[in-house]
Formats: structure tokens, C-alpha cells, sequence
């Protein structure tokens, strides 16, 4: 991933959110974009998600985001269909903030290289 300064960093994203919020006519937030990301990468389309159908995609999201970062990788998928992922590099040592800030540098770099 390039590197960005804290100020490239912080006009990315709120133009990532910007962007998104246009498009869904939303107020997109962190949580939010990880959901569109998940539904991207489930691949089924919009449609209606129960709770914990859109945790499962906001968990999914944040395991592709991960994998693209190299801390985790897909090892195969479960008896639903749904991905196994497996750590590469631990991330239990950094602080949530630090995970955050990486998650979204990471989805700044997903919607710039994946077709939306």
C-alpha cells in the first residue's frame, strides 16, 4: 500500500465517504462502507439483510480488507458457503484506533483498485 501523509490520509476517506454517501444516499460511515464492501465481496447484489447477515458482511469486509493488507488469508470457504480466513500477522498488539486507521486506508485502496 503507498504510503500517505495523516492529511492525504484524511482527504481520502472523506472523500470515500462522500463519494458513498451520494451514491446510497446516505450518511456513509466506517461501518457503512464496510457493509458495501461485504455485499461486493458476497457477491449476491442488494437485497434485504437480516442483523446478523450485515455483522457477517462487515466481518467479511474487514477479513478482505485484511487479507489485501496481508494479515489474513482465505483457506477455504465453510459448509455455508462463507470464507475461512486464517492470520498471517497478528494484530493484537496494536490499538483499535491503529486497526481502524489501517482498515480504512484499506478500503481506500479496495474502491480505488475494485470496480464499484
Amino acid at each position: 500500500m503507498k504510503e500517505m501523509t495523516g492529511s492525504e490520509f484524511e482527504l481520502a476517506w472523506d472523500e470515500l465517504r462522500l463519494r458513498l454517501s451520494k451514491q446510497f444516499q446516505v450518511s456513509a460511515d466506517y461501518e457503512f462502507i464496510l457493509f458495501i464492501v461485504g455485499i461486493q465481496e458476497l457477491g449476491q447484489g442488494f437485497r434485504d439483510f437480516s442483523r446478523q447477515e450485515k455483522m457477517d458482511l462487515i466481518s467479511l469486509a474487514r477479513c478482505r480488507v485484511l487479507v489485501r493488507l496481508g494479515y489474513l488469508k482465505e483457506t477455504g470457504v465453510d459448509g455455508q458457503g462463507w470464507p475461512i480466513f486464517e492470520t498471517l500477522k497478528s494484530m493484537d498488539s496494536m490499538l483499535a484506533s491503529y486497526q481502524n486507521q489501517l482498515i480504512k486506508k484499506g478500503m481506500i485502496e479496495y474502491f480505488q483498485e475494485v470496480e464499484f
